[in-house]
């Protein structure tokens, strides 16, 4: 996907060295933006190095370093609609044609419910509390026995898809960030658990009107059908999910981010 063409020359692996005194959410920022730029010209060895480099910066982010207000962290107990206005606050930290860069902040006991990142690469590292996340990958067709393609195919089943269902994991600040790419853990469900949580999010490309492809890249959101067994689904871990509305009891506000500045880095340019 970022892979435009095969260069001889070799990129700059290392950060910047106008970028290392740099706050370290900026230094993440701009590495975010040489990683996935798509038109750039990355080898896979390049775009590799970036995004490993770029993993390890993730996993030195603290709250301190975002600037980010105490208060959306506040323990009030079991999330109440009526008290708490919204389950979910959105921070937009930076976002180009390329690349998001967010912060999502659960209360006591919410979710994000199951949806996909249709593909994206993303990387999940939680700043605060703890969290739980459930991940799903794709199941390509050539996985599929023929009787278990007809059954898929039945118009009775319209909406619905298998997925290899990975186990639960609890995730805290002190454990390393979270993985996806387009084929691998694509869609999770994420829990807080014993008091609000949040964590940083970097996704690419980013959702909504992806102009360099044309396409309008949206969140679709899932449930799984329990319980389900097939005797000729290729390994236990399969099971199916159902496209659902987004659900009722799912919805944000937004805060606004007062941490140091994200910018691409000198000397880049966005390309629309």
């Amino acid at each position: 996907m970022f892979l435009r063409r095969q260069d001889s020359r070799q990129e700059e692996d290392f950060a910047r060295p106008q970028d290392i005194m740099a706050p370290l959410i900026q230094q993440i920022g701009r590495l975010a933006v040489r990683t996935f730029k798509r038109d750039s010209q990355h080898t896979p060895v390049t775009f590799n190095s970036l995004y490993d480099q770029l993993y390890s910066l993730v996993n030195r982010i603290t709250p301190e370093e975002l600037n980010l207000d105490v208060k959306l962290l506040t323990d009030r107990g079991p999330y109440d609609a009526s008290r708490d206005g919204a389950p979910v606050t959105y921070m937009q930290l930076y976002e180009d044609n390329d690349v998001t860069i967010c912060v999502f902040i659960l209360k006591r006991g919410v979710r994000l419910p199951l949806h996909d990142h249709p593909g994206m690469f993303g990387i999940l590292k939680v700043i605060h509390g703890v969290v739980s996340v459930q991940s799903y990958s794709h199941f390509t067709s050539e996985s599929l026995d023929s009787k278990l393609q007809s059954l898929l195919n039945a118009k009775t089943l319209n909406g619905v898809f298998p997925a290899t269902k990975h186990p639960k994991v609890k995730i805290s600040t002190s454990d390393p960030a979270c993985r996806l790419s387009p084929d691998t853990q694509n869609m999770h469900e994420i829990f807080s658990e014993d008091g609000p949580a949040a964590f940083l999010d970097i996704l690419s490309p980013p959702y909504g009107t992806d102009k360099r492809l044309g396409i309008e890249r949206d969140c679709h959101y899932y449930q799984e059908l329990e319980p389900f067994r097939v005797s000729s689904a290729p390994s236990n871990d399969m099971t199916l999910l159902i496209s659902i509305p987004s659900p009722s009891d799912f919805w944000c506000d937004q805060a606004d981010y007062e941490g140091p500045v994200i910018d691409s880095g000198p000397g880049e340019q966005d390309q629309s």
